[in-house]
């Protein structure tokens, strides 16, 4: 009898020790999130708290190189679907992980130093979107972007310009300023260096520093589509580990953080 107690004791203090065993799960993921995963974070760790959350905020076009070449990472949230592809290519996640979580929305917005601005027209089709647009191109003010050919924000940007024909002019007038992410984009404007810029929904209408001229109709560029996927473990992973990161993969699928993401300005899936 005493044997058996002696034993079951062993056993508990083993569970016990499994179930408070501390990880620290590193999670990279784009810009535009960084405000809605620091508030989840916050509450995930209240049912959690003895897990670690490291997050890596970036363009999703640096976070998957940094990823390639073997940055510490468990989850990774991008804010489209070709850097998860070009990782997928590498071997570097778990495919059957990978999941279109949220969606966002591409603005014009403007600097509001001087009270909230009004729009010169509302955008609320292709052809009074086109017209704003023409209206920007032909005022040569400069406009900020996120980098055009990498981050996805200046690639939506980029679709967005061509699609309604003033790419090629505010190009060659040097209108566009590239910024590295989403968030920069937005510090520009915010800090007032210039009045333009073509920011997420979600950044702009977070913050009092700007006011949306024009909601770009979502035909002009492709679905602004947020992906989460697990990345592979590049040397084995302990069996409490892959539980934590089970653990806050499915709590981003969950009706409270979906409910964070709403909040900050992103559309539910």
């Amino acid at each position: 009898m005493q044997r058996f107690k002696f034993i079951l004791k062993g056993i508990m203090f083993f569970l016990l020790s499994v179930s408070i065993q501390a990880e620290t799960l590193f999670i990279s993921a784009a810009a535009s999130l960084a405000p809605s995963l620091k508030q989840i974070s916050q509450a995930y760790q209240l049912e959690t708290p003895e897990d670690k959350l490291v997050f890596n905020f970036a363009s999703s076009s640096i976070l998957a190189r940094q990823i390639q070449y073997g940055a510490p990472a468990d989850l990774y949230f991008s804010a489209n679907k070709q850097w998860i592809d070009y990782l997928t290519s590498k071997n570097k996640l778990d495919v059957a992980s990978i999941f279109s979580l949220i969606s966002n929305q591409l603005v014009i917005a403007r600097n509001n130093h001087k009270g909230k601005l009004q729009p010169d027209q509302a955008c609320y089709d292709q052809e009074s979107t086109i017209e704003v647009l023409k209206g920007l191109a032909s005022k040569n003010e400069p406009i900020v972007v996120a980098d055009l050919n990498h981050v996805p924000l200046g690639i939506y940007s980029k679709q967005a310009l061509i699609s309604s024909g003033q790419f090629q002019q505010l190009e060659q007038n040097r209108n566009l300023i590239p910024s590295a992410n989403a968030r920069s984009a937005l510090a520009f404007i915010e800090q007032g260096q210039v009045n333009l810029a073509l920011l997420y929904y979600s950044d702009a209408i977070n913050s009092d520093k700007v006011s949306i001229s024009c909601i770009i109709p979502s035909d002009f560029h492709a679905p602004i589509s947020y992906f989460l996927a697990k990345v592979r473990a590049t040397k084995k992973r302990s069996e409490t580990k892959l539980r934590s990161i089970s653990a806050f993969y499915q709590f981003l699928q969950s009706d409270l953080a979906k409910s964070i993401f709403v909040k900050h300005g992103f559309l539910e899936k």
